[in-house]
């Protein structure tokens, strides 16, 4: 980043020159407190990166009144919002293990693997997608962004994946299927 030049769409129109004075004015110290916070410089490094993004596009950067207290409160809810996200991965991680039946070999995997992926093969795509979504932890908005469905509607065909999903892997397994609810 060099000039004090608009490079287009999504640049600061304040010109590089105050971003890169902000950077070197701020970001050591920044980053000292993300990897005090987070416990990781990894984490840190990524969540500093973040906070300059956001900097960056601000479409007058200059307007901002108090650059420093700016940058650390966008830090901070980002930091925050990275340790929310990691606990919930820890606990579905946490539940999903709690929850799956203990199974003894290689090959039991194997035909427990196979018998969710032809349930799974046997939702309409639509339904396949929201159910795998709603698997990986996105709201129901987060869904209905991602996947162009009203807001209103991803909870209809949530429920109509379940009992497909549900119907295709009980016919070939006698043990039912229970799916967590979750408010979105």
């Amino acid at each position: 980043m060099s000039g004090g030049h608009d490079d287009g769409p999504g640049t600061p129109t304040g010109g590089n020159q105050l971003f890169e004075e902000l950077y070197a004015q701020h970001a050591p110290a920044l980053l000292r407190y993300l990897r005090r916070l987070t416990g990781s410089m990894v984490d840190a490094r990524d969540l500093l990166q973040d906070t300059f993004l956001r900097l960056w596009l601000q479409p007058d950067p200059a307007a901002i009144g108090n650059a420093r207290a700016w940058l650390w409160r966008v830090a901070t809810n980002l930091a925050q919002n990275h340790a929310r996200d990691e606990r919930r991965l820890r606990q579905r991680e946490h539940d999903s293990a709690a929850s799956a039946p203990a199974v003894s070999s290689a090959q039991q995997r194997m035909e427990a693997h196979s018998r969710v992926e032809r349930a799974l093969g046997a939702i309409d795509a639509r339904g396949r997608r929201v159910l795998l979504l709603f698997a990986e932890g996105f709201t129901y908005r987060e869904i209905s962004s991602i996947t162009g469905i009203e807001p209103g509607y991803v909870g209809v065909i949530m429920q109509r994946a379940r009992g497909e999903f549900r119907r295709h892997f009980e016919s070939t397994h006698a043990a039912p299927v229970q799916f967590k609810r979750r408010l979105s």
